[in-house]
């Protein structure tokens, strides 16, 4: 009997080692796998959001860098260029300095070319010949620089006086408007160290909300608050993605994690008594949070 007993209690352990392990339709490597045996937009499309979760989802910069880099290389294919400049904007964002930013820049400012936003185009081939000066390109890049660009000062003033120029429904210029924010995340991609460059997203940011644009706002308090930590609007950005996704898209449960982020951040700043309150009663009406302040 104790052979017997024995004999299972080896049989069992043998057949444990050898249990194939589930497989993860959610793992990177099992859909790159099922896109290549069947090219099939739905598998492309799983794989590139999985791409994409996996990004936000990084801690690690080096790991960051390499699936950013895998996701571009992934969208070169045809009819997906859209998607791989999604990618592009990010890594530029996240590695201006790697070897490949200057490829990508290049080719950033080319696509403008193509769709005749000959404005973003110039400041991203200004951008490209002065970061990139020994580059075989920045000769043809020079060529195309706008000269009334290079007092980016004066010139980001007078796009802004523009957006008030014969105002439609919004209130404002929209094609203007829309010009200035394109003009705003080209400079920021072109010249990522120059000071000005958060100045200017913060600015784009409150054209899209003159134009109603919540997404692209949102992206880019994102952009100020994760690329320009030490901008001194920094907290602001953080505090306005979360306030937007509390008061305006209803997404608590975001909007419970950056106030948290906030308090955990700048506990010291001006505005963190007002989002302590708003965590506190996150998801109330505005009349309940009145109520509620007339309480205290």
């Amino acid at each position: 009997m104790r052979y017997l007993l024995y004999f299972l209690l080896i049989v069992n352990f043998v057949a444990c080692k050898n249990e194939t392990k589930p497989i993860d339709k959610n793992d990177l490597g099992y859909l790159e796998s099922e896109y290549q045996k069947s090219k099939a937009d739905s598998s492309f499309n799983k794989l590139v959001q999985a791409y994409g979760k996996a990004i936000l989802a990084s801690q690690d910069a080096e790991n960051k860098e390499t699936l950013l880099l895998k996701a571009i290389e992934h969208c070169n294919v045809p009819d997906k260029e859209n998607l791989q400049e999604v990618f592009i904007l990010e890594f530029l964002k996240f590695s201006p300095k790697h070897k490949n930013a200057a490829d990508y820049l290049y080719n950033l400012a080319e696509r403008m070319d193509d769709r005749n936003k000959t404005q973003a185009a110039a400041m991203l081939y200004d951008g490209f010949q002065q970061r990139f000066p020994n580059d075989k390109r920045a000769e043809f890049a020079l060529k195309k620089v706008d000269e009334t660009q290079k007092d980016h000062e004066n010139y980001f003033k007078e796009l802004a006086k523009r957006v008030l120029d014969n105002p439609g429904e919004k209130g404002v210029n929209e094609a203007n408007t829309t010009q200035f924010i394109d003009m705003s995340e080209s400079f920021a991609l072109a010249f990522p160290t120059d000071p000005a460059a958060p100045v200017y997203l913060m600015k784009g940011a409150d054209m899209c909300r003159a134009l109603g644009n919540t997404p692209e706002m949102l992206s880019l308090y994102d952009w100020v608050y994760q690329y320009y930590p030490k901008y001194e609007k920094a907290p602001l950005a953080l505090f306005l993605r979360g306030f937007t996704l509390d008061t305006e898209l209803g997404k608590f449960d975001e909007a419970k994690r950056i106030y948290e982020k906030f308090l955990a951040n700048y506990p010291q700043d001006s505005m963190a008594k007002d989002v302590k309150f708003l965590l506190e009663n996150i998801g109330k009406t505005p009349d309940e949070m009145f109520k509620e302040m007339k309480k205290e």
